[in-house]
Protein backbone atom coordinates (compact mmCIF):
# COMPACT_ATOMS: atom_id res chain seq x y z
CA UNK A 1 0.00 0.00 0.00
CA UNK A 2 3.18 2.30 0.74
CA UNK A 3 4.24 1.60 -2.61
CA UNK A 4 0.64 2.75 -4.46
CA UNK A 5 0.62 6.12 -2.28
CA UNK A 6 4.00 7.50 -3.54
CA UNK A 7 3.18 6.49 -7.18
CA UNK A 8 0.14 8.33 -6.62
CA UNK A 9 1.69 11.62 -4.93
CA UNK A 10 4.11 11.42 -7.70
CA UNK A 11 3.03 14.51 -10.25
CA UNK A 12 5.54 17.11 -11.84
CA UNK A 13 3.10 20.32 -12.48
CA UNK A 14 4.43 22.79 -14.07
CA UNK A 15 4.29 26.57 -13.66
CA UNK A 16 4.82 29.32 -15.77
CA UNK A 17 3.91 29.22 -19.79
CA UNK A 18 1.40 27.07 -20.72
CA UNK A 19 4.04 24.87 -23.86
CA UNK A 20 5.51 23.80 -21.10
CA UNK A 21 5.11 19.65 -20.19
CA UNK A 22 3.21 18.84 -17.29
CA UNK A 23 3.14 15.49 -16.62
CA UNK A 24 0.98 13.27 -13.78
CA UNK A 25 0.64 10.17 -12.41
CA UNK A 26 -1.86 8.61 -10.14
CA UNK A 27 -3.87 5.71 -8.99
CA UNK A 28 -7.39 4.98 -7.96
CA UNK A 29 -8.98 1.41 -6.57
CA UNK A 30 -12.22 -0.28 -5.77
CA UNK A 31 -12.59 -3.16 -3.36
CA UNK A 32 -15.79 -4.74 -2.18
CA UNK A 33 -17.43 -8.10 -0.84
CA UNK A 34 -21.02 -8.66 -1.77
CA UNK A 35 -23.79 -11.30 -0.16
CA UNK A 36 -27.00 -12.37 -2.40
CA UNK A 37 -29.82 -13.70 0.02
CA UNK A 38 -31.24 -15.35 -2.75
CA UNK A 39 -27.83 -17.19 -3.46
CA UNK A 40 -25.97 -17.69 -0.38
CA UNK A 41 -23.68 -19.93 -1.80
CA UNK A 42 -22.82 -18.40 -5.60
CA UNK A 43 -19.32 -17.23 -6.21
CA UNK A 44 -20.12 -15.35 -9.33
CA UNK A 45 -23.77 -12.86 -10.24
CA UNK A 46 -25.14 -13.45 -13.19
CA UNK A 47 -23.67 -12.75 -16.43
CA UNK A 48 -25.87 -10.16 -17.31
CA UNK A 49 -23.32 -7.65 -14.58
CA UNK A 50 -20.27 -6.40 -15.54
CA UNK A 51 -19.09 -4.65 -11.89
CA UNK A 52 -18.72 -6.06 -7.86
CA UNK A 53 -19.65 -9.81 -9.66
CA UNK A 54 -17.76 -11.69 -7.19
CA UNK A 55 -19.89 -12.96 -4.13
CA UNK A 56 -19.28 -14.45 -0.50
CA UNK A 57 -15.29 -13.21 -1.44
CA UNK A 58 -13.06 -10.33 -0.82
CA UNK A 59 -12.32 -8.70 -5.00
CA UNK A 60 -10.93 -5.82 -6.91
CA UNK A 61 -13.72 -4.53 -8.96
CA UNK A 62 -11.08 -1.85 -10.57
CA UNK A 63 -8.00 -0.96 -10.15
CA UNK A 64 -6.20 1.73 -12.10
CA UNK A 65 -2.37 3.32 -13.13
CA UNK A 66 -3.26 6.53 -14.31
CA UNK A 67 -0.47 8.54 -16.77
CA UNK A 68 -1.04 12.55 -18.27
CA UNK A 69 1.22 14.29 -19.97
CA UNK A 70 0.25 17.82 -21.97
CA UNK A 71 2.40 20.52 -23.61
CA UNK A 72 0.51 23.61 -25.40
CA UNK A 73 -2.54 22.50 -26.84
CA UNK A 74 -1.99 18.55 -26.81
CA UNK A 75 -2.51 15.81 -23.95
CA UNK A 76 -1.89 12.26 -24.13
CA UNK A 77 -4.15 10.36 -21.61
CA UNK A 78 -3.13 6.79 -20.81
CA UNK A 79 -5.22 4.78 -18.02
CA UNK A 80 -4.62 0.83 -17.41
CA UNK A 81 -6.61 -1.27 -15.16
CA UNK A 82 -7.32 -4.79 -13.30
CA UNK A 83 -10.08 -6.22 -11.77
CA UNK A 84 -12.98 -7.97 -12.03
CA UNK A 85 -15.17 -4.99 -14.31
CA UNK A 86 -12.18 -5.71 -16.97
CA UNK A 87 -12.26 -9.26 -16.73
CA UNK A 88 -16.26 -9.53 -17.02
CA UNK A 89 -16.80 -5.96 -19.43
CA UNK A 90 -13.89 -6.24 -21.74
CA UNK A 91 -13.65 -10.25 -21.98
CA UNK A 92 -14.12 -10.31 -25.98
CA UNK A 93 -10.68 -8.04 -26.09
CA UNK A 94 -7.59 -9.72 -27.01
CA UNK A 95 -4.52 -10.06 -24.77
CA UNK A 96 -3.27 -6.63 -23.07
CA UNK A 97 -6.39 -4.88 -24.69
CA UNK A 98 -8.01 -5.99 -21.94
CA UNK A 99 -6.30 -3.88 -19.33
CA UNK A 100 -6.61 -0.48 -20.75
CA UNK A 101 -9.33 2.13 -19.45
CA UNK A 102 -8.40 4.76 -21.61
CA UNK A 103 -5.43 5.38 -24.37
CA UNK A 104 -5.80 8.49 -26.27
CA UNK A 105 -4.43 11.86 -27.56
CA UNK A 106 -6.31 15.09 -27.17
CA UNK A 107 -5.76 18.56 -29.13
CA UNK A 108 -7.14 21.71 -28.11
CA UNK A 109 -8.04 22.60 -32.20
CA UNK A 110 -9.39 26.25 -31.02
CA UNK A 111 -10.71 27.67 -27.58
CA UNK A 112 -14.18 26.33 -28.70
CA UNK A 113 -12.69 22.70 -30.56
CA UNK A 114 -11.62 20.09 -29.28
CA UNK A 115 -10.68 16.32 -30.26
CA UNK A 116 -9.97 13.33 -29.05
CA UNK A 117 -8.45 10.11 -30.57
CA UNK A 118 -8.00 6.58 -28.87
CA UNK A 119 -10.10 4.67 -26.45
CA UNK A 120 -12.08 7.21 -23.91
CA UNK A 121 -14.62 6.37 -21.82
CA UNK A 122 -18.12 6.39 -23.45
CA UNK A 123 -20.08 9.41 -24.17
CA UNK A 124 -23.00 7.54 -23.26
CA UNK A 125 -24.62 7.94 -19.55
CA UNK A 126 -24.93 9.56 -16.07
CA UNK A 127 -22.62 6.49 -14.36
CA UNK A 128 -19.50 5.66 -14.99
CA UNK A 129 -16.93 2.83 -14.94
CA UNK A 130 -15.01 4.55 -11.80
CA UNK A 131 -17.84 3.94 -8.49
CA UNK A 132 -16.14 6.98 -7.25
CA UNK A 133 -17.85 8.66 -9.83
CA UNK A 134 -21.17 7.31 -9.31
CA UNK A 135 -24.18 8.10 -6.31
CA UNK A 136 -24.67 4.54 -5.82
CA UNK A 137 -22.29 1.53 -5.30
CA UNK A 138 -23.58 -0.64 -7.97
CA UNK A 139 -24.64 0.55 -11.35
CA UNK A 140 -28.22 0.66 -12.64
CA UNK A 141 -29.13 -1.97 -15.34
CA UNK A 142 -28.89 1.35 -17.87
CA UNK A 143 -25.28 1.57 -17.24
CA UNK A 144 -24.66 -1.86 -17.54
CA UNK A 145 -26.39 -2.54 -20.49
CA UNK A 146 -24.99 0.41 -22.56
CA UNK A 147 -21.26 1.11 -23.47
CA UNK A 148 -18.64 2.05 -20.61
CA UNK A 149 -15.77 2.84 -22.74
CA UNK A 150 -15.87 3.85 -26.95
CA UNK A 151 -12.61 4.22 -29.76
CA UNK A 152 -12.45 6.35 -32.44
CA UNK A 153 -13.13 9.93 -32.70
CA UNK A 154 -14.92 12.78 -30.98
CA UNK A 155 -15.05 16.28 -32.04
CA UNK A 156 -16.16 18.31 -29.36
CA UNK A 157 -17.50 22.19 -29.59
CA UNK A 158 -18.63 24.69 -26.91
CA UNK A 159 -20.78 27.51 -28.41
CA UNK A 160 -20.94 29.10 -24.97
CA UNK A 161 -19.36 27.99 -21.38
CA UNK A 162 -22.88 26.32 -20.42
CA UNK A 163 -23.40 24.30 -23.56
CA UNK A 164 -21.13 21.69 -25.10
CA UNK A 165 -21.68 19.59 -28.71
CA UNK A 166 -20.10 16.26 -29.36
CA UNK A 167 -20.05 14.24 -32.72
CA UNK A 168 -17.69 10.95 -32.35
CA UNK A 169 -16.87 8.26 -35.11
CA UNK A 170 -16.34 4.78 -33.62
CA UNK A 171 -15.28 1.60 -34.31
CA UNK A 172 -18.90 0.30 -32.07
CA UNK A 173 -20.76 -0.40 -29.95
CA UNK A 174 -18.33 -0.68 -26.83
CA UNK A 175 -15.16 -2.00 -29.14
CA UNK A 176 -11.07 -1.50 -29.63
CA UNK A 177 -10.31 -4.53 -31.79
CA UNK A 178 -13.47 -4.88 -33.87
CA UNK A 179 -14.37 -2.60 -36.58
CA UNK A 180 -18.27 -1.35 -37.07
CA UNK A 181 -18.44 1.94 -38.14
CA UNK A 182 -20.79 3.84 -35.94
CA UNK A 183 -21.27 7.59 -35.22
CA UNK A 184 -22.69 8.61 -31.74
CA UNK A 185 -23.83 12.22 -30.31
CA UNK A 186 -23.68 14.53 -27.62
CA UNK A 187 -25.58 17.21 -25.90
CA UNK A 188 -24.86 19.02 -22.34
CA UNK A 189 -26.45 21.71 -21.29
CA UNK A 190 -26.15 23.63 -18.21
CA UNK A 191 -28.01 26.42 -16.20
CA UNK A 192 -26.75 28.96 -13.93
CA UNK A 193 -28.29 27.22 -10.53
CA UNK A 194 -26.84 23.84 -11.44
CA UNK A 195 -28.96 22.38 -13.19
CA UNK A 196 -27.84 19.85 -16.27
CA UNK A 197 -29.53 18.24 -19.19
CA UNK A 198 -27.29 15.42 -21.10
CA UNK A 199 -28.75 13.71 -24.08
CA UNK A 200 -26.22 10.63 -26.34
CA UNK A 201 -27.01 8.89 -29.17
CA UNK A 202 -25.26 5.91 -31.31
CA UNK A 203 -26.20 4.41 -34.50
CA UNK A 204 -24.31 1.46 -35.99
CA UNK A 205 -24.66 -2.41 -37.00
CA UNK A 206 -23.82 -4.74 -34.82
CA UNK A 207 -24.17 -7.61 -37.24
CA UNK A 208 -28.00 -8.16 -36.72
CA UNK A 209 -29.39 -4.80 -37.31
CA UNK A 210 -29.13 -1.32 -37.14
CA UNK A 211 -29.09 -0.34 -34.04
CA UNK A 212 -30.22 3.22 -32.75
CA UNK A 213 -30.05 4.10 -28.94
CA UNK A 214 -30.67 7.49 -27.04
CA UNK A 215 -29.76 7.83 -23.14
CA UNK A 216 -31.17 10.78 -21.25
CA UNK A 217 -30.49 12.49 -18.14
CA UNK A 218 -31.15 15.25 -16.01
CA UNK A 219 -28.93 16.32 -12.65
CA UNK A 220 -31.33 18.54 -10.06
CA UNK A 221 -29.94 20.19 -7.44
CA UNK A 222 -32.35 20.79 -4.78
CA UNK A 223 -30.95 22.38 -2.08
CA UNK A 224 -27.47 22.66 -0.11
CA UNK A 225 -28.03 18.70 0.82
CA UNK A 226 -30.47 17.30 -1.29
CA UNK A 227 -29.69 16.57 -5.08
CA UNK A 228 -31.44 14.23 -7.67
CA UNK A 229 -31.15 12.79 -10.89
CA UNK A 230 -33.19 11.32 -13.41
CA UNK A 231 -31.94 8.56 -16.26
CA UNK A 232 -33.48 6.64 -19.01
CA UNK A 233 -32.57 5.16 -22.43
CA UNK A 234 -34.26 3.26 -24.98
CA UNK A 235 -32.84 1.28 -28.46
CA UNK A 236 -34.09 0.07 -31.38
CA UNK A 237 -32.84 -2.91 -33.19
CA UNK A 238 -34.04 -5.47 -35.98
CA UNK A 239 -37.39 -3.51 -35.43
CA UNK A 240 -37.36 -4.36 -31.56
CA UNK A 241 -37.27 -2.55 -28.79
CA UNK A 242 -36.05 -2.32 -25.27
CA UNK A 243 -35.90 0.21 -22.54
CA UNK A 244 -35.53 1.39 -18.90
CA UNK A 245 -34.63 4.31 -16.46
CA UNK A 246 -33.46 4.81 -13.30
CA UNK A 247 -33.87 7.84 -10.61
CA UNK A 248 -31.52 8.77 -7.76
CA UNK A 249 -31.92 11.29 -5.13
CA UNK A 250 -29.12 11.73 -2.29
CA UNK A 251 -29.33 13.14 0.61
CA UNK A 252 -26.05 14.72 2.46
CA UNK A 253 -26.19 13.96 6.43
CA UNK A 254 -23.02 15.86 6.93
CA UNK A 255 -19.88 16.53 5.11
CA UNK A 256 -18.42 13.23 5.48
CA UNK A 257 -22.08 11.50 5.35
CA UNK A 258 -24.21 10.42 2.33
CA UNK A 259 -27.20 8.52 1.70
CA UNK A 260 -28.41 7.81 -1.87
CA UNK A 261 -31.82 5.66 -3.37
CA UNK A 262 -32.24 4.40 -5.96
CA UNK A 263 -35.25 3.31 -7.96
CA UNK A 264 -35.20 1.70 -11.91
CA UNK A 265 -37.05 -0.69 -13.84
CA UNK A 266 -35.80 -2.11 -17.10
CA UNK A 267 -37.47 -4.04 -19.96
CA UNK A 268 -35.99 -6.17 -22.71
CA UNK A 269 -38.15 -8.83 -23.05
CA UNK A 270 -36.39 -9.53 -26.55
CA UNK A 271 -33.01 -10.07 -25.19
CA UNK A 272 -31.54 -7.81 -27.95
CA UNK A 273 -28.88 -6.02 -25.94
CA UNK A 274 -29.01 -9.08 -23.13
CA UNK A 275 -28.38 -12.62 -23.43
CA UNK A 276 -31.32 -13.65 -21.63
CA UNK A 277 -35.28 -12.03 -21.30
CA UNK A 278 -35.21 -9.39 -18.67
CA UNK A 279 -37.57 -7.25 -16.95
CA UNK A 280 -37.07 -5.99 -13.51
CA UNK A 281 -37.99 -3.59 -10.96
CA UNK A 282 -35.13 -2.64 -8.40
CA UNK A 283 -34.50 -0.64 -5.22
CA UNK A 284 -31.16 0.05 -3.52
CA UNK A 285 -30.00 2.43 -0.69
CA UNK A 286 -26.00 3.44 -0.76
CA UNK A 287 -24.10 4.58 2.09
CA UNK A 288 -20.97 6.88 2.04
CA UNK A 289 -18.73 7.79 5.04
CA UNK A 290 -15.90 9.40 3.52
CA UNK A 291 -13.21 8.78 5.60
CA UNK A 292 -10.41 10.85 4.30
CA UNK A 293 -10.40 12.78 1.44
CA UNK A 294 -9.42 10.38 -0.77
CA UNK A 295 -10.52 7.33 0.76
CA UNK A 296 -14.36 6.20 1.13
CA UNK A 297 -16.30 3.38 2.49
CA UNK A 298 -19.25 2.70 1.04
CA UNK A 299 -22.28 -0.20 1.56
CA UNK A 300 -25.61 -0.80 -0.21
CA UNK A 301 -28.27 -2.90 -0.04
CA UNK A 302 -30.43 -3.84 -3.05
CA UNK A 303 -34.40 -5.51 -3.35
CA UNK A 304 -34.83 -6.65 -7.04
CA UNK A 305 -37.96 -8.19 -8.30
CA UNK A 306 -35.26 -10.85 -9.80
CA UNK A 307 -32.43 -11.23 -7.75
CA UNK A 308 -33.95 -10.78 -4.37
CA UNK A 309 -31.82 -8.90 -1.75
CA UNK A 310 -28.33 -8.23 -2.12
CA UNK A 311 -25.96 -6.59 0.33
CA UNK A 312 -22.31 -5.27 -0.71
CA UNK A 313 -19.40 -3.06 0.72
CA UNK A 314 -16.24 -1.69 -0.11
CA UNK A 315 -13.08 0.92 0.00
CA UNK A 316 -12.50 3.17 -2.65
CA UNK A 317 -9.43 4.83 -2.85
CA UNK A 318 -9.16 7.90 -4.96
CA UNK A 319 -5.33 9.06 -5.63
CA UNK A 320 -5.81 10.07 -8.79
CA UNK A 321 -3.76 12.90 -10.32
CA UNK A 322 -6.50 14.70 -11.38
Amino acid sequence: MKKIVILCLLSLPAFGQSDTLRVTFGAYLETYYGHSFASPRAREKSALFYNHTSLNRPAINLGLVEFSASKSKWTLRGDFMLGTYSQKNLASEPGLLKHIYQLNAQVQLAPKHQLIVGIMPSHIGLESAKNWENSSFSRSYIAENSPYYETGLAWSYSPTQRMNVKVLALTGWQTMHRFRPALGTQITIDNAKGLRFNSSGFIGDEGIGLRVFYDNYVLIPISNRFNASISSDFGLESGKFWHGAAAFLTWKAKPSLKFTGRLEYYNDSHAIILTESLKDVSQSLTVDYQLKSWTMLRAELKHSAKWGNEIAAGLLFNLSAN
